[in-house]
């Protein structure tokens, strides 16, 4: 099955104005798709609709109804305005994420514990697994927030600007990590960005928007391109590929 999502007849207003207007949308399966755009383009908004939070005409995912493959804790989701006002510690708050896989009476096992502090470690956290969640900065709260998602242990990631407050270090750790998980556990991403480069570099598939639309979709080098850009930011930016890596820039126009 190719389609990680269908969806289709799409319209969400505030009043008078359009936020997003889509007829329909297919998000491939088995890669990770980065959502860019301008400040008000509809990103945040599309990837609340991929669960269910705007009505449209039909919402699939994995062929099925996506609010069934929701209920059923397939879909893990890190927002953009995580709520860290809970008395639990960091260690605590990240085995969230297994709560969907347990019956009324499970416990949690040992291997999920050490699951939780393989992860932990990996991100940096393993010094503050028993520390009240409260007492971590922004970065580290994301950080968190990822692992709990990642915890959920679903094939199906929704990640909202999940490099909020992270520094180049651990935005690159991230992306990286995402990168593996989609290579070797077979985990979709579906990932609103601001960083044109992580978007390009990272992410098979590229989703652009502008004033609600979808100006262009498919392979980063078929989207990113100076034309699809201006016309989506209404700026000059300048597409460049150096040593297999790519790089956008913004400041020709700016001097």
């Amino acid at each position: 099955m190719n389609d990680l999502f269908h969806l289709s007849g799409l319209q969400v207003a505030y009043g008078a104005r359009v936020i997003l207007d889509i007829a329909d949308l297919h998000i491939r399966n088995h890669a990770t798709t980065a959502i860019i755009g301008p400040n008000g383009a509809g990103k945040s908004t599309l990837l609340k609709a991929l669960l269910g939070g705007h009505p449209c005409r039909q919402l699939h995912c994995l062929g099925q109804d996506a609010a069934q493959v929701l209920q059923l804790g397939k879909i893990a989701w890190v927002g953009q305005h995580e709520t860290f006002a809970t008395p639990l510690t960091v260690l605590e708050y990240v085995l969230l994420g297994r709560y969907p896989h347990l019956g009324w009476l499970s416990r949690l096992s040992a291997r999920d514990i050490t699951y939780a502090e393989t992860l932990l470690a990996e991100f940096e956290l393993a010094a503050f697994a028993g520390k009240r969640l409260q007492a971590l900065s922004g970065g580290e709260k994301q950080r968190a927030a990822l692992v709990r998602a990642l915890m959920q242990d679903t094939n199906i990631l929704l990640l909202d600007e999940p490099n909020n407050h992270l520094d180049i270090k651990h935005q690159h750790q991230l992306m990286q990590h995402l990168q593996r998980y989609q290579r070797h556990k077979d985990v979709s991403s579906v990932i609103v960005l601001h960083d044109l480069a992580l978007a390009a570099n990272y992410c098979e598939e590229v989703i652009l928007l502008a004033q609600g639309q979808v100006i262009a979709q498919g392979q980063p080098h078929e989207v990113m391109t100076a034309e699809h850009l201006l016309r989506a930011y209404q700026w000059p930016i300048t597409p460049e590929q150096r040593n297999g890596a790519w790089y956008f820039d913004t400041f020709q126009a700016a001097v």
